[in-house]
């Protein structure tokens, strides 16, 4: 499996802020998740089901991934809260 990674990095002087994911959001933020088979899984399916499909229904699987992977909602300590950049 290849993961394709952006080379921008966030300048120095906003190391909290940066306008688009830079290599620090996907290297700390993406990879990691990768290390769990269903994950991995998951987007390689998504990955596949985009190869020759119209460019309506890869807009519905962009969307499909974007909010269950970018933003969402979790369950912890016995309350829903939101997740994501």
């Amino acid at each position: 499996r290849t993961f394709f990674c952006t080379q921008y990095i966030r300048h120095p002087s906003k190391p909290l802020y940066t306008p688009e994911p830079d290599v620090c959001h996907e290297l700390l933020g993406h990879v990691p998740m990768f290390a769990d088979r269903d994950f991995a899984d998951f987007s390689q399916e998504i990955g596949l089901a985009s190869l020759g499909a119209s460019d309506e229904d890869i807009l519905k699987l962009a969307r499909c991934y974007w909010h269950s992977v970018e933003f969402g909602l979790c369950r912890e300590g016995g309350k829903n809260k939101a997740y994501g950049a």
